[in-house]
């Protein structure tokens, strides 16, 4: 059966999908979330044959070529591997927010003139938006699209203003750039950061960097108050290799997540069993980690938390020490 969903607004449209497999629909979904009030038309849900525009596979299977005749504005989503598929508006799997974003606003376009598709570019980061949604700010939009690679140069310098003074950013190098004041007042408080915008301007040489990690965690604590809406909350969550503690405090609820996220994938309910971590503060440290690259997703395996561990994570450093002695191969 067809997984669809719809688009609405002042103008409202519908968008069905046809011929996509679940995890396609499933970010869909979350970037739709994060779209909510940054694209001029709102969308919604519809079944296909109600659908004012279609999101559609590049395969050939019988659902597919039953809607290759209609004459709704159809985007085509193909895959690297696949030749690019010969329709006005198309989307290369796996794409990033903005991408969807822009074909979906040429096609809104479309539809309101009833003429050619605008020209847009594909890779743009964040435009400047005093809306907020799912707790997403927007420069933790921006920057999310940057570490993506959806920037018009990877090579080149981001800059953002806020009341402080500017923070520079190279995705390039993953770092950040600031004067030591606003790295400060980061570090203290909240500091509202505007998006992360393309500049032909020299890098100031007063500024001093900052590893994209320790920004992160600066600002995760009001950049991003719930878990990302591109994460699946019910997912399981499983760290490459523990963050720097240069910067992440050396608290004890810390060490225990560490341990516990680099020996196994877990749920956030479980990592909140045996850490004793609040949901707040658990949800920032997966965000910092994630926007970081530092973070694998099981998406469908959620792995049983054994009752063992589970009975030790109750004392006060039972799971930290567990974690530490796994990581140190002196586990029996």
């Amino acid at each position: 059966m067809p997984i669809s969903w719809i688009v609405e607004t002042m103008r409202k449209q519908r968008l069905g999908f046809v011929g996509l497999g679940d995890d396609t629909a499933s970010a869909c979904l979350s970037m739709l979330k994060i779209m909510d009030g940054r694209s001029e038309v709102d969308w919604s849900h519809s079944d296909p044959d109600s659908a004012d525009v279609l999101m559609i596979s590049c395969d050939q299977t019988d659902e597919t070529q039953r809607w290759e005749r209609s004459d709704k504005p159809r985007i085509v989503v193909y895959h690297g591997n696949q030749q690019k598929p010969a329709s006005p508006f198309i989307l290369q799997h796996p794409f990033r927010v903005m991408q969807l974003l822009s074909v979906l606003d040429e096609v809104a376009d479309t539809l309101s003139s009833g003429g050619a598709s605008p020209s847009h570019s594909p890779a743009q980061v964040a435009a400047p938006s005093t809306a907020v949604s799912n707790n997403v700010s927007p420069f933790w939009l921006s920057l999310h699209e940057a570490v993506n690679g959806n920037v018009p140069d990877p090579a080149g310098l981001l800059v953002s203003s806020s009341s402080h003074g500017v923070l520079y950013f190279k995705p390039a190098s993953q770092r950040f750039y600031a004067s030591k004041a606003l790295f400060r007042q980061l570090a203290a408080g909240s500091v509202e950061l505007g998006p992360l915008t393309p500049t032909k301007e020299a890098l100031p040489e007063e500024m001093v960097a900052c590893p994209l990690f320790s920004l992160c965690w600066m600002v995760s604590r009001y950049g991003a108050t719930h878990l990302a809406p591109w994460m699946n909350p019910e997912g399981a969550f499983h760290l490459k290799r523990w963050p720097s503690f240069g910067t992440l405090e050396k608290s004890r609820t810390h060490l225990s997540l560490c341990a516990l996220m680099t020996k196994r994938p877990l749920t956030r309910e479980q990592l909140q069993q045996v850490s004793h971590c609040s949901e707040e503060e658990l949800d920032r440290f997966i965000n910092a980690c994630e926007m970081s690259d530092l973070m694998v997703f099981e998406e469908a395996v959620q792995v049983p938390l054994p009752e063992a561990a589970a009975e030790e994570g109750k004392g006060r450093f039972g799971g930290l020490i567990k974690g530490l002695r796994s990581r140190l191969g002196l586990s029996a």
